[in-house]
């Protein structure tokens, strides 16, 4: 019988460690955000909506990390292929390629994502970085 892989996944200290350094994060910048925590999948794990932060950025927190899952790679560099003539990038479901969302990785695998929505591209980056380097 062949062993089957281990499957590593996101708990719910994980989510919360990740959610409290992307918000303290925020706060260093000066800047107020959404922060949005999925699992692999794409599924919600957790949310965090600063205060007198905008409701569009709801969304797009959501969708930059269910991007970041899906392609197991961080927005950052599909907004970079886009920007190299990668247009085909913007077909795809569930991409969306903007600066912000993190793959989270738990032994060495991708067991979520971490999205950010509120600030600049680059600031949302920053912090959806910081927030993703909380989880062991």
């Amino acid at each position: 019988m062949t062993a089957q892989p281990t499957k590593f996944a996101l708990t719910q200290p994980h989510v919360r460690a990740a959610l409290a350094a992307g918000e303290a994060a925020a706060l260093a910048a000066a800047a107020r955000v959404s922060i949005a925590v999925v699992d692999d999948g794409g599924h919600l794990l957790g949310f965090v909506r600063m205060d007198e932060v905008h409701t569009g950025t709801v969304e797009v927190a959501l969708a930059k990390a269910r991007s970041a899952a899906g392609f197991r790679k961080p927005t950052r560099d599909l907004a970079q292929s886009l920007a190299a003539g990668m247009t085909a990038l913007l077909t795809l479901p569930g991409c969306l390629p903007i600066p912000g969302g993190v793959p989270l990785c738990v032994g060495g695998q991708v067991a979520g994502a971490i999205g950010v929505s509120g600030a600049s591209p680059d600031t949302d980056d920053a912090i959806a970085r910081a927030a993703a380097g909380a989880t062991p």
